[in-house]
């Protein structure tokens, strides 16, 4: 009868002792599913974070670029020059071809936003500026642009538009499509500009919104050109 009854008091206690342990596996279990859903929350604010990061020191680059330019510009014996074209003769002719020294990141990079080139291989009549993105005519007459964009292999997309005195007139797309992809586009129109007339090349203020990395490095570049041809 003793036996009995200290078997059944034992029972009892090994049954509240497993209904224990899975009380506390439970709770240990939704406690690892939060902590996982966190840990996926904060490496994408991580992410995002770094975007911002890399789009904030392209642009305190740019400003140093500007100050640098705009000090220069206020020295006395650069307040005459700048007015003029050092050195050019209209018949020596027109063209430039410039690149992105480095790449970017295109969601970050906003929309209607224009693509600075800033570095040349040519500036002929030094009608290009590598401060602000733009070519000024210094001649009538008709002139060839040309611009390629880049996309990296993280699912890159974006579009990129010519514009000649903020109207379009050339568009293009380029979309890296797949994981490991790299694509480049190219855009080439003609027009007959007169002098004073601003080209330049801006992203797309489109539905579909801009993806991953705009590559221009030493493998591929995203680059803009022009050139007088009469």
């Amino acid at each position: 009868m003793i036996f009995t009854l200290v078997m059944a008091v034992r029972g009892y206690d090994l049954q509240t002792l497993w209904d224990q342990m899975e009380a506390n596996e439970k709770i240990t279990t939704n406690e690892i599913s939060r902590l996982t859903r966190e840990v996926t929350t904060l490496r994408s604010n991580e992410n995002r974070q770094m975007a911002e990061i890399s789009y904030l020191r392209t642009e305190v680059n740019n400003l140093k670029l500007w100050k640098g330019t705009i000090e220069k510009l206020s020295e006395p014996q650069n307040r005459f020059e700048r007015l003029l074209l050092p050195n050019y003769h209209p018949d020596a002719g027109v063209a430039f071809s410039a690149y992105k020294s480095s790449s970017f990141n295109a969601a970050s990079f906003g929309r209607h936003r224009e693509l600075v080139y800033d570095k040349t291989e040519c500036n002929v009549g030094n009608g290009y500026s590598t401060f602000t993105g733009t070519f000024t005519a210094t001649i009538s007459g008709t002139y060839a642009f040309t611009w390629t964009t880049c996309a990296g292999s993280d699912s890159g997309a974006i579009g990129i538009e010519l514009v000649i005195n903020n109207m379009v007139h050339g568009l293009l797309w380029t979309d890296s499509q797949t994981p490991g992809d790299e694509e480049c586009s190219t855009g080439f129109i003609i027009r007959t500009l007169n002098a004073a007339d601003a080209v330049f090349t801006r992203s797309q203020n489109n539905s579909a919104g801009h993806f991953g990395t705009i590559r221009s490095d030493e493998f591929m570049r995203t680059t803009f050109s022009g050139w007088l041809l009469f």
